[in-house]
């Protein structure tokens, strides 16, 4: 279960979607993700790394983050006698859609079209459907149905954690830590989000995107915004047709010779940098609770 990856993309629409990595340079710009302002060209949607990654849990610390969380859970609710599933994750490689399609592999093969992501919500489903045999108040024990997240209870002359096992198992990780909005972390991780529509208030980036559309005009298609063609193609149906790949590959195309994802991803990334170094001590404390919930994870897992 994905309890520990905050995503911020309400308003961006469906272009923050995120699926399995569909080729380009897997792990590039991986010094980016640290903090890094050099500007780099987006050729992929590998390049799109914003500082703020380095912020979030890894594909390999969230694995190692919801294996261990499901193995406490699964711990706690063997105190209480329900033999609940332990699920091991796996690590989900996302492709970022943040510019809509930028490559031209992924244009010509899938249009707009995301490849379903591998894992995520399967992990909870699994954990849910391998107890179905339990009875509901295995549900209430366990937290995720039939009870009140954080009411605790008893169950048989035994307290409930607060929050049921999941909750217990998520205290003992130290993820109250990570995701307590009183702490105003997850305000300081909303420069995700943020960051996106200040960077296309910003004249260059104005400027990038009116070339972008004469470039589009001139190959046929009456586009004023970078994503609006793919606004248009990426729901309609499960796979791209042969129209939605060439207004893709046009748009791809439109990009490279405008360079407007790599403006973009500079603008954004200035942005971030500035954001983070004048808030450096929040950011280092986002930074030491996240290296404490991986090493409760190792440790949960060693036991």
């Amino acid at each position: 279960m994905r309890y520990t990856r905050l995503v911020i993309a309400a308003g961006v629409g469906t272009l923050l979607l995120t699926g399995c990595a569909e080729g380009g340079r897997e792990g590039a710009n991986t010094a980016a993700a640290h903090g890094g302002s050099a500007a780099r060209e987006v050729v992929t949607e590998a390049d799109i790394v914003l500082p703020v990654s380095a912020y979030f849990f890894t594909p390999e610390q969230q694995a190692l983050v919801d294996t261990a969380h499901s193995t406490l859970a699964s711990d706690c609710m063997k105190r209480f006698g329900f033999d609940w599933p332990v699920t091991k994750a796996e690590p989900v490689k996302v492709v970022s859609r943040r510019y809509g399609v930028v490559s031209e592999k992924v244009a010509a093969e899938r249009g707009y079209h995301m490849i379903p992501s591998a894992g995520g919500d399967e992990h909870a489903e699994g954990a849910v459907s391998g107890a179905a045999k339990l009875p509901p108040a295995a549900y209430m024990v366990y937290g995720a149905k039939g009870g009140k997240a954080g009411s605790g209870g008893i169950y048989q002359g035994k307290d409930i954690p607060e929050g049921g096992c999941i909750g217990e198992a998520g205290r003992k990780l130290g993820l109250d830590k990570v995701q307590n909005p009183a702490k105003g972390k997850i305000g300081l991780l909303s420069i995700d989000f943020s960051s996106y529509g200040q960077a296309q208030k910003m004249p260059e980036f104005i400027k990038s995107q009116g070339a972008w559309a004469s470039c589009m005009k001139k190959a046929g298609y009456q586009y004023t915004g970078f994503l609006q063609s793919a606004e248009k193609f990426a729901l309609q149906g499960n796979s791209a047709s042969p129209q939605e790949k060439a207004v893709a590959k046009a748009d791809v195309k439109c990009k490279q010779e405008t360079k407007l994802a790599t403006v973009l991803l500079r603008l954004e990334s200035q942005i971030q940098n500035d954001y983070i170094e004048r808030n450096a001590a929040g950011f280092a404390e986002i930074k030491k609770d996240q290296d404490a919930v991986v090493k409760s994870a190792y440790e949960a897992l060693a036991n």
